[in-house]
């Protein structure tokens, strides 16, 4: 077994990409997980409060879409992660076959890994769409108790 480490580093280079580009996406849901988490907490706190009519209508139907977006997210979290699991095992892989050159299995399994954490970001982006579709409630029904901001929204909106 003869091999160059400089081969192993050109091989790694252009692969390390994928993985980078996987975590920075991890941080884009971690923080979406992590804001809707914290204003359901938030509703949750308003709503033992006590508020009252339409308000209180309102924070109840918040808190059970809020629960739905944190549900969403955290499903693409672990989406993400598994994502960048396998992008780092195609990394893995491609050292391995640096060192060993032209095993078949090496190559099968790269590329099974390289597509499937593919996959799992294409899944966890697909996730992030539908959680964004969540929050046109919410901003539709945040001035509900404020009859004359409500009309004024309506007016304005296009």
């Amino acid at each position: 077994m003869d091999f160059e480490f400089k081969e192993v580093l050109q091989a790694v280079g252009p692969n390390a990409g994928l993985v980078f580009a996987s975590w920075m996406f991890m941080h884009l849901l971690q923080g979406r997980y992590s804001s809707a988490y914290e204003r359901y907490r938030g509703l949750i706190d308003n709503y033992r409060q006590g508020a009252d009519g339409q308000r209180k209508d309102t924070i109840r139907d918040e808190v059970a879409l809020y629960r739905r977006r944190i549900d969403c997210m955290r499903r693409a979290t672990d989406f993400g992660l598994y994502a960048a699991m396998l992008l780092i095992g195609t990394l893995i892989i491609v050292v391995a076959d640096a060192i060993f050159k032209g095993t078949a299995f090496l190559k099968y399994a790269g590329a099974l890994t390289t597509v499937a954490g593919l996959v799992m970001v294409i899944w966890a982006a697909a996730l992030v769409v539908k959680e964004n579709r969540l929050l046109k409630m919410p901003l539709d029904r945040e001035v509900d108790d404020m009859p004359e901001l409500n009309q004024h929204m309506q007016d304005h909106r296009t």
